[in-house]
């Protein structure tokens, strides 16, 4: 598999983080690489600061502008697919398939949807989504294609009055016909990473739950979920709080907390987003669409 071209990771120092240094703040920020990496990557030159070649103990100040130029590496294997529901000059809604994330981060840049919208078309090469799904949630993603109706459509998202309905295979067949899940979801230690999972003093949550239907021989059920609010992996977690997780979770068990050492990427479950609906950001109009599941 070919090098990808690597990437430049921005970003600017924060009140909190000034008097710090270099080494110290990467080592602290980033723990996903040690402190001896760090210290080689920065004394390789490939972290900056203002444009700047940074050395390791040089101290930070607010609003400095950090860069790590990460060299070419290989990606993880990926779906590069995506199926196009909706389309006009402000707005694209796209069908994403389970394994494929959305943003750059960790292994993922040119493995990730962002990277194939934006280079499939020429129309499309400032299109930029405006919420996210997990890499293996499967189904329905909205972008903006401009500065401007991505500023319209993410409001909706930050006022929570989009409306998304998520399809999911949940196990057992004892959720109540409909129902509200407000267990709180917080941050919480996993290995070297923070999840969201439910927790004491963690946010206000809810979801609205409905079972369309109950296999008693297979021992799950089909389920309808809205979320009220948008805390991340909120549809996973508050099933399992439900004590009826996600049919193929790795992560969320029985309560909505940890059950393995699985990270939050790993996929094989079924939750696939079904529907969404938004104000357009030019017709004002509701904008409506759908999308059926591969496993359904």
């Amino acid at each position: 598999m070919p090098l990808n071209d690597g990437y430049v990771y921005r970003e600017r120092v924060a009140p909190p983080d000034a008097g710090v240094g270099v080494l110290a703040y990467h080592a602290a920020r980033f723990p996903h690489s040690s402190l001896e990496t760090w210290r080689a990557t920065i004394e390789a030159g490939r972290v900056r600061v203002n444009e700047v070649v940074a050395g390791t103990d040089q101290v930070l100040c607010v609003g400095d502008r950090l860069e790590f130029h990460r060299p070419p590496w290989n990606e993880p294997d990926a779906p590069l697919t995506f199926e196009v529901v909706f389309e006009d000059d402000d707005v694209l809604v796209v069908e994403k398939p389970s394994g494929l994330q959305v943003l750059p981060a960790a292994q993922f840049y040119t493995h990730t949807l962002l990277h194939i919208v934006q280079r499939s078309a020429p129309e499309r090469a400032e299109a930029a989504p405006v919420h996210r799904l997990g890499r293996g949630t499967s189904g329905l993603i909205l972008f903006g294609k401009n500065a401007a109706s991505r500023s319209f459509l993410s409001k909706q998202f930050i006022h929570c009055t989009a409306q998304k309905t998520y399809l999911a295979l949940a196990e057992g067949t004892s959720l109540p016909i409909s129902c509200i899940a407000r267990h709180p979801i917080g941050k919480r230690k996993h290995g070297p990473l923070d999840i969201h999972c439910v927790t004491d003093g963690g946010k206000a949550s809810a979801t609205r739950l409905r079972v369309l239907s109950r296999d008693f021989t297979l021992d799950r059920s089909l389920v309808a979920a809205q979320p009220i609010t948008g805390r991340p992996d909120q549809i996973r977690v508050h099933l399992a709080a439900c004590g009826a997780p996600i049919v193929g979770d790795p992560l969320f068990g029985i309560g909505g907390v940890p059950k393995s050492d699985a990270k939050p990427g790993d996929g094989g479950y079924f939750l696939h987003a079904a529907a969404l609906s938004i104000v357009h950001p030019t017709t004002k109009r509701l904008l409506k669409t759908r999308s059926r599941p591969a496993w359904l």
